[in-house]
Formats: C-alpha cells, sequence, structure tokens
C-alpha cells in the first residue's frame, strides 16, 4: 500500500540503504512505527492511517528488511536502534513515540534501555520482554534454532510461522510476499541476530508511558505467558489483550489497535506539547 501523504526517501547509512516514509504536521510530536522480523513497513499500513493527520508519522524497513538491502554492515538489533535514531536526527526531533510490533519491540525496547531520554512514550504489541529472566532451556533454544533452521528448505521455513502469524489469509499471504524478499540464509542471519538480543536485567524498568498489547491468540514464544507479569514491573504501563487476534493483532484486529494507540498518544503525546 502507498498513501500520498507519506513520502518515501532513502538515506544511505554504513553500506545500507535505508527505505522510510515520512510525513512532517507541523508542531505535532513524532511517532515512529517500526516492524517485525523478516517482514517491512507494510505491516503498518492498517495503523499509521489513523494518526497521520494529527501526529508527524516515520515508518521505516530496517536494515536488512524489505528495500533497505543490502544490509550493509549487517543486522543486529544496536545497530538498528542507531540507524532510527539517526532517522529521528536527520528530521530534526529530540524525541518521539516508538511503536514496535515483534521484533520491532526489541529494537524499541533496546532503544529506551540505551537512550531513555529519546523516548516520549513506547508502545509494545505483540513482543517480549528482552530484560526478563529467561530459564537455561530457553536461551539454549535460542543458540541452536538457526542449526535447526538450516535443516529444512526455505519455503518450509516460510510457511512453518504462519497460523500463529494470523488467521487471515491476506496477512499469511503478506508475511510470505514479504519472507520471499529474503533469502534463506539472509532469513536465518536475522533470526539469529534477532534472539541475540535478549539481556537479563534484574533492577530494569521502563520509566516512559507503555502501552502494552498482545492478540487473545497469540502463541508465538512466551509472549502471553510474559506479558502480565511484565506488566506489573513497569511503573507506567497500560496492559490490554487484543481480542480476535493472534501475533499480528495489528493487522488481525486493526480498529481495536488504532483506537487504543490513538488514546494512548493523546493522553502522552498530546498535540501541541510535542519536543522537538
Amino acid at each position: 500500500m502507498t498513501h500520498t501523504l507519506l513520502q518515501e526517501y532513502i538515506y544511505q547509512r554504513l553500506g545500507c540503504p535505508i527505505h522510510y516514509w515520512f510525513n512532517r504536521v507541523e508542531g505535532a510530536p513524532l511517532v515512529v512505527f517500526t516492524h517485525g522480523l523478516c517482514v517491512d513497513h507494510r505491516s503498518w499500513d492498517k495503523s499509521w492511517p489513523a494518526v497521520v493527520d494529527q501526529y508527524s508519522v516515520l515508518t521505516w524497513d530496517v536494515r536488512g528488511h524489505g528495500k533497505s538491502q543490502p544490509a550493509g554492515e549487517g543486522f543486529s538489533i544496536p545497530l538498528a536502534v542507531e540507524d532510527v535514531l539517526a532517522l529521528v536526527d536527520r528530521l530534526g526531533y529530540e524525541k518521539a513515540i516508538f511503536v514496535g510490533h515483534s521484533n520491532g519491540t526489541y529494537i524499541a525496547q533496546e532503544l529506551v534501555f540505551r537512550h531513555p531520554e529519546r523516548v516520549q512514550a513506547l508502545v509494545i504489541a505483540d513482543g517480549t520482554c528482552i530484560t526478563w529472566e529467561h530459564n537455561a532451556y530457553e536461551r539454549w533454544l535460542l543458540r541452536i534454532s538457526p542449526m535447526l533452521m538450516s535443516l529444512f528448505s526455505y519455503e518450509a521455513l516460510k510457511k512453518t510461522s504462519l497460523s500463529y502469524a494470523s488467521r487471515q489469509k491476506a496477512v499469511q499471504e503478506y508475511t510470505i510476499q514479504a519472507y520471499s524478499m529474503l533469502t534463506k540464509n539472509h532469513y536465518i542471519a536475522l533470526m539469529d541476530a534477532a534472539a541475540k538480543c535478549l539481556h537479563y536485567e534484574p533492577d530494569y524498568t521502563i520509566t516512559a508511558p507503555l502501552l502494552l498489547v498482545h492478540g487473545d491468540e497469540d502463541k508465538m514464544g512466551d509472549i502471553a505467558r510474559i506479558a502480565p507479569r511484565w506488566a506489573k514491573r513497569e511503573p507506567n504501563c497500560q496492559y490490554v489483550v487484543i481480542p480476535g487476534a493472534r501475533h499480528f493483532a495489528i493487522l488481525d484486529n486493526p480498529e481495536f489497535f488504532n483506537k487504543l494507540l490513538l488514546q494512548f498518544l493523546q493522553r502522552w503525546a498530546p498535540v501541541g506539547g510535542a519536543e522537538r
């Protein structure tokens, strides 16, 4: 989907042509949408139109995903953090509201961990907590996952998670199409890099306003299991389970998610109170 309100740009950074789409609303806060692993900016095609008339909007293809190829120095969560902050700097903003889905929440979480002063508010959709304590079995499983994936054909790998992603055929078709922009080796490398971002921080809390959501049928990893306890850990967290949705809650039930998002933005980043 292409929307006339968002203009496409390319920013060459560390060997990667980072494609991003942006619209400025003068005097309004910036909302940054970051997609999940192995997909692209189109994940947000049903969400950003709900806020673009009131807020400045930035969405992008993360390094090594979608149009942002070749990956240059390669994908990692810390490098993706620096990439998105470079985009925010390029556009002239001191702070932003960072909205992430799945692996995009890893990037958002690492960003607020490293640079809390850059985060006005945070939205985590269908993502696990990267600073949570994971047991030895979970850490071992993450380490061997790339080796296990290498045993299967790429077609099999692409289809493995579809039923977990969404029950909707259109969302599954989008996922396959986005995966098909990658090679098998590239896909496995991205999965491996994402798995390495977990780091247990026993006394850490996110002080920024946080909206934490996931689908009521999200069976991906430990997202639904950890979320209630994670929400209690954070001092300023709103936790909502999205009905009729699997891992792609933002596409499975966009009306519900968009209403939550807009209410959250209006509370914590009201238009007229932007920080530039």
